[in-house]
């Protein structure tokens, strides 16, 4: 179980996050999701949880705290597929600069 205070730091990110998009507070229970936080702390550590709510945050049109725990898996996986994505590009940009230069 992960300390109390890393499990409120998850969700004091997200609720800082959420402010800042829709300029209210969230309606979420923090102490009845701190379980929930604990979880995602447990399976991810908490920098890698942080850094993906800050991602989720960027892609999402409507970010909500339930989702981002039952689908934290989903969301790991499409960032690693565009991190990816973005190296093919990238790499293919390179390869099309040296075949026109050379």
């Amino acid at each position: 179980m992960a300390e109390r205070k890393l499990r409120m730091a998850l969700l004091s990110r997200y609720s800082k996050l959420y402010t800042q998009k829709y300029e209210s507070k969230p309606d979420i229970n923090m102490y009845k999701e701190q379980w929930a936080a604990d979880a995602l702390v447990e399976s991810y550590g908490l920098p890698d949880c942080l850094d993906l709510l800050a991602y989720y945050f960027e892609v999402s049109n409507a970010p909500t705290w339930q989702y981002f725990c039952y689908n934290a898996e989903k969301i790991v996986e499409s960032r690693k597929a565009m991190e990816q994505d973005q190296k093919e590009r990238t790499e293919r940009r390179k390869l099309a600069r040296e075949w026109l230069n050379g």
